[in-house]
């Protein structure tokens, strides 16, 4: 009768080891689900914070040669940051076009050329809706101006 008391208290603390077992192994995949899931969220969130910063000049007419300038500016901040990327030009590249001629990659000096002849003639411009990349990234590709004729 004694070893049969010890057996069953032998039994019931392996039953009470495998439920904590349990329980931690449960609560470890559980934590780390939602772990991933927060990443994932933020990551998401941080790229439309990044998409925002060009988003909101697009699908609009009431654009001058400055806002366009600074759109630039910023695509070339952005090309020099993450040039050495492996994946850059799939990704990370930003291109902005006037007219069909790219401009991120324009000099000060050109800038200011582009300035004197759109401020002459009181120019106005309108862009179009911007390309992404593939939905694993999903960073803004480009963003088209033209003249307002």
């Amino acid at each position: 009768m004694e070893n049969a008391s010890n057996a069953l208290l032998i039994a019931g603390g392996v039953l009470i080891g495998i439920l904590i077992l349990s329980l931690a192994v449960y609560l470890f995949t559980s934590f780390g689900t939602t772990s991933a899931e927060i990443n994932q969220r933020n990551a998401r969130q941080q790229i439309v914070e990044f998409n925002t910063q060009y988003t909101v000049y697009a699908n609009r007419e009431d654009l001058t040669i400055y806002d366009i300038i600074t759109v630039a500016n910023m695509a070339n901040q952005n090309n020099s940051q993450y040039g050495y990327v492996n994946n850059f030009t799939t990704d990370y590249e930003i291109s902005i076009y006037l007219d069909s001629q790219r401009i991120d990659n324009k000099s000060q000096d050109e800038f200011d050329t582009l300035m004197q002849e759109s401020l002459g003639n009181n120019q106005k411009y309108k862009s179009g809706t911007p390309e992404y990349y593939s939905e694993t990234s999903g960073r803004i590709k480009s963003l088209r101006f033209n003249k307002i004729t």
